[in-house]
């Protein structure tokens, strides 16, 4: 093969990462769909979906907990992060505009979050998932926080 030959190109998945349970699970099985050569751009917004920045913290600052809550995530991953290319992205922006950011600097083939149970008025207000949906022109994929009861069952019996 020519060293000028272009390389095949590994999958690259978005991940929208708040430090919960669904987002570290949607973060494992992200890198597991990606194995052995894909990328996974992790992305943690400091903002909220539909609030401005804290006024109690600078955006130097809010960049450094950014950056100290990935950080975290990588210290607690039980290694599966690490067979994959991995890129992380901290954003003053609110988290669809910086997820939706990120896919096209990556040209990343969809965006991967956790997703919580929420209360009626959380859901009448958005969430991040549901105002993704109306304007990724990539597939997202919400992993919920934990297994079904019946998934678990089926998992610990095999």
């Amino acid at each position: 093969m020519s060293e000028n030959a272009p390389q095949a190109k590994g999958k690259c998945f978005v991940l929208g990462f708040d430090r919960t349970e669904s987002s570290r699970r949607a973060a494992s099985w992200a890198a597991k769909q990606l194995l052995p050569d894909g990328k996974l751009v992790i992305v943690h917004a400091c903002r909220p979906l539909h609030a401005p920045p804290s006024p109690l913290a600078s955006e130097r600052e809010r960049g450094e907990l950014g950056r100290a809550i990935i950080d975290e995530l990588l210290l607690e991953d039980d290694g599966t992060l690490f067979d994959i290319d991995i890129a992380t992205e901290v954003s003053d922006q609110d988290p669809v505009s910086a997820l939706l950011d990120a896919v096209r600097r990556h040209d990343a083939e969809a965006i991967v979050v956790g997703c919580d149970r929420h209360s009626r008025l959380h859901k009448a207000l958005g969430t991040v998932t549901g105002e993704l949906h109306g304007v990724s022109h990539v597939p997202i994929i919400a992993v919920p926080a934990a297994a079904p009861a019946g998934a678990a069952a089926a998992e610990t019996q095999a």
